[in-house]
């Protein structure tokens, strides 16, 4: 048997992993950008937080294509890292580079846990809450574009946190929908695998963008 279809679970989290190193690499190719980039950090960590959210919409009802190649994938994250660079400048900048790490590790905790508890899981426990999960993210993609004209502390506080909760929930979903393709016999070789890296990865990235904006928010207090 092929090997990247021997665990597909396991595989998907390789390359997830690939995935954020990928994002890393686009971050640090980021950091050449000229410094009147980051003046624009907010505007951007808006249009990126809405961008990832419809995003993640379209992949979730399989507007896109649910089979690409990986090296799609690859290039997304690091093209998504170089957008995000700035983003990340500005919080290394006003909560420094201690601070963000943790949160990053945060991330990848809450990440791996939640993984392994779906992945341990029946492949239906989770996918139940599909329709409600995608009614909150059309909720939550509302009260992102509400949140770049009206924003205020605690508008944005419940925003980050609702998007936290949402997309550590998304995780627990995704994975179930990875356990039930397996199942169904539906993932035969690694491009098969390319949508579930894809939609951990949008799950991955705005845990971490909401709980730095929430660290963020709370070190103001």
């Amino acid at each position: 048997m092929i090997k990247e279809i021997y665990n597909p679970i396991g595989q998907v989290f390789k390359y997830l992993s690939i995935s954020i190193f990928f994002m890393f690499v686009g971050y640090m190719f980021g950091l050449f950008l000229p410094d009147s980039f980051i003046g624009m950090a907010n505007i951007i960590f808006a249009i990126l937080i809405v961008g990832l959210l419809i995003m993640a919409i379209i992949s979730k009802k399989s507007i896109i294509p649910r089979r690409f190649s990986m090296n799609f994938v690859y290039l997304f994250t690091f093209v998504d890292g170089i957008l995000i660079s700035p983003v990340i400048r500005y919080y290394v900048g006003s909560l420094g580079s201690g601070v963000v790490i943790n949160v990053l590790i945060a991330t990848l905790v809450i990440c791996g846990v939640l993984g392994f508890i779906a992945s341990k899981s029946e492949s239906d426990r989770f996918l139940k809450l599909g329709p409600v999960l995608f009614a909150a993210l059309i909720g939550l993609l509302v009260m992102s574009i509400l949140n770049i004209f009206i924003y205020g502390r605690l508008f944005n506080i419940i925003v980050s946190i609702i998007g936290v909760l949402l997309f550590s929930a998304y995780i627990l979903y995704d994975v179930s929908l990875l356990k039930s393709d397996i199942e169904y016999g539906n993932i035969k070789d690694r491009d098969d695998l390319s949508i579930h890296v894809l939609n951990l990865y949008i799950d991955f990235v705005n845990i971490f963008l909401d709980l730095l904006r929430l660290v963020r928010e709370f070190s103001d207090y």
